[in-house]
C-alpha cells in the first residue's frame, strides 16, 4: 500500500516541473521504484529516485545508481549528479558510501555528484 503512495508522488511532481526521462523499476511483478534523468552539458543528473519502503535495503537504488553511471558513460558525461534532502540522512548515507561528494549545498538540500569512470 505504501508503493502507491511514494511512486504517484515521484511521477507528479516529475510531469508538473516538465522533467524529462521518467524511468520504472520492476522488480518481479511489481513496480518498486522510478526515477528521472536530466541531460546536463557535463552531467547526467538524477532528478528524483524514490524506492517503495516496502522494498527498501534489497539493492535496487544501488542498481539504479549503477545503471545510471553506465548511462552517463555511454552519454560521455563526466559526472552524475543528484539532489537529495538534508532532513533524508538514510538516502545521504546510500549516496556517500556509493562515492557521491557534496559539490553545492541550498537552504533545503544538498547536490551531490560522483565522477564517471571511463
Amino acid at each position: 500500500m505504501t508503493s502507491l503512495l511514494a511512486l504517484p508522488y515521484v511521477v507528479f511532481t516529475e510531469l508538473i516541473f516538465l522533467r524529462r526521462r521518467l524511468y520504472f523499476v520492476k522488480f518481479k511483478e511489481h513496480v518498486v521504484g522510478a526515477f528521472a534523468l536530466r541531460e546536463k552539458p557535463e552531467a547526467l543528473f538524477v532528478s528524483s529516485l524514490a524506492v517503495a519502503p516496502e522494498f527498501r535495503r534489497l539493492g535496487i537504488a544501488t542498481y539504479v545508481l549503477d545503471y545510471v553511471k553506465n548511462l552517463a558513460n555511454e552519454l560521455g558525461k563526466s559526472w552524475v549528479e543528484l539532489a537529495v534532502l538534508k532532513t533524508n540522512t538514510p538516502a545521504q548515507w546510500l549516496y556517500f558510501k556509493y562515492g557521491f561528494v557534496k559539490s553545492e549545498e541550498k537552504k533545503f538540500s544538498l547536490i551531490l555528484r560522483s565522477k564517471v569512470d571511463c
